[in-house]
């Protein structure tokens, strides 16, 4: 009954997880959807296994109510569910407004123009999102408060998740929400081609792709994104597999550099000859269709869509979903580990000791494992390996994932102000891949957008603004 209920708050978040990692520069392209809490207030607490350490919260803020503007998703509901256990911990009232993800941005966007007195603990999209508010100004330094709470373990979250909220200095946000890119296999296909597990380098990959493949009969080795700006995010393990990147650490472009073209020519063949008709025009939501329903015998995206591919009412092939870390390039295995949110104070509240008392019992690790079990994918490894907090997951899944996080990459797109429109950019050289633009002609198409993709990065270095 438990893995029946753990299965279905998945299903629900999922849809928060892929819009909340995106808004409308999107990882996942999926609508929004309000996340669903646990059942009850007891069975959160039946499935925590670990206890809530009652003297890492101070009472200092006794009397203090504190604003919280958050994207509404699955974790944020379980830990509404729960809030009473920390205004009992802390005497600390909490007021929580759920928003979707364009009106939260809107609310903190007016809202820090005007001082922002009235935002204590803000929802942010790390991706789309830091750099601006940190730009701004609009969200507080955490460092102290940071230090100044050792059991809170702020270690233990993803380095990935870590980096994506800092400016490199200072840390300005806590993650709490996250997916990677993995490999999804159809078990009974690869067993029918002497294969199991998954491929373990690029050329491995297309040699698997060429067992697998097999029109004649309806089956493809491979679904993976090939709509231009959609791809990007899928395409961005290639490219740093590869040893490539959107720009290297001085803001330089680098998508005409040997590597990138290598990916570009690399990813282009994969969805050429390896994927079904019609891959040009494919985001997540087509590319899983085509998995389950038997169609395809690998899916390269990201974790958080599992359930999808394993609910028997949708999929065809439930029973036969394998997974497996993504294949490694001549520079190694470089999959993104992507932060969908993170928790700020902002800048100009006037109870950021409370505000941090919050954000500390929220994610830290007792309402945190909850908050797996409710379907959120969690930030800490802690979590990640917590036996109670995991068995609603595959267990191969799990071990995929815990393979994964260390090594996984902060971003999935170029990481900037003006992301969305760096992205269409370099989906159009996706795009021309796919069609077979190779060599010189391919050079010549990397060297126009490369240069388009230097005027958006030299337009941002006088700093970002609202």
């Amino acid at each position: 009954m438990k893995r029946l209920l753990s299965l279905s708050m998945a299903l629900c978040l999922m849809l928060s997880v892929l819009a909340g990692c995106a808004g409308g520069d999107t990882s996942s392209a999926a609508p929004q959807a309000s996340g669903t809490a646990p059942a009850s207030a007891e069975s959160s607490e039946e499935n925590s296994a670990v206890p809530v350490n009652e003297q890492a919260f101070s009472r200092d803020y006794e009397g203090t109510t504190i604003s919280v503007a958050v994207c509404t998703s699955a974790f944020i509901d379980c830990g509404v569910l729960n809030i009473s256990e920390f205004e009992q911990l802390t005497g600390i009232k909490v007021e929580v407004e759920q928003l979707q993800d364009a009106q939260l941005s809107q609310k903190i966007a007016v809202a820090s123009a005007a001082g922002g007195k009235d935002l204590d603990v803000i929802g942010f999209r790390p991706q789309q999102e830091s750099l601006l508010f940190m730009q701004n100004g609009w969200l507080e330094p955490l460092d102290e408060y940071i230090a100044n709470s050792p059991a809170y373990n702020y270690e233990d979250f993803f380095d990935s998740g870590r980096e994506i909220v800092s400016d490199g200095t200072n840390q300005y946000g806590v993650p709490y929400l996250t997916e990677r890119e993995i490999v999804y296999t159809n078990t009974e296909l690869l067993a029918n081609a002497g294969l199991s597990g998954g491929p373990k380098d690029f050329d491995e990959l297309l040699e698997w792709c060429e067992l697998l493949n097999d029109p004649d009969k309806g089956i493809y080795a491979m679904a993976i994104r090939g709509e231009g700006n959609s791809a990007v995010t899928q395409f961005s393990g290639f490219l740093r597999g590869f040893g490539g990147d959107f720009f290297d650490e001085n803001k330089n472009a680098t998508m005409n550099t040997p590597e990138a073209l290598q990916a570009l020519e690399y990813y282009g063949k994969l969805c050429r000859e390896y994927c079904p008709p019609g891959i040009m025009s494919t985001g997540w939501n087509e590319t899983m269709t085509l998995f389950t329903q038997g169609l395809t015998a690998l899916r390269i995206d990201a974790d958080s869509q599992y359930a999808y591919a394993v609910n028997p009412d949708n999929s065809l092939v439930a029973d036969k979903v394998g997974y497996a870390v993504f294949p490694a390039g001549p520079a190694g295995t470089k999959p993104f580990n992507v932060t969908g949110w993170a928790l700020g104070i902002g800048s100009g509240s006037q109870n950021k000791g409370a505000a941090w008392e919050f954000i500390k019992w929220l994610t830290g690790p007792t309402q945190d494992v909850r908050g797996l079990i409710a379907g959120n994918s969690s930030a800490r490894y802690s979590t990640w390996e917590n036996e109670d907090a995991v068995q609603a997951f595959p267990v191969e899944l799990i071990n995929v994932i815990n393979e994964t996080n260390p090594v996984g990459v902060a971003t999935d797109r170029p990481y900037m102000v003006n992301g969305g429109e760096a992205r269409t950019i370099i989906g159009e050289l996706i795009t021309a891949a796919i069609e077979g633009k190779t060599g010189d002609e391919l050079k010549a198409l990397a060297d126009n957008a490369n240069a388009r993709l230097q005027a958006l990065l030299d337009s941002e270095s006088g700093g970002a603004s609202s």
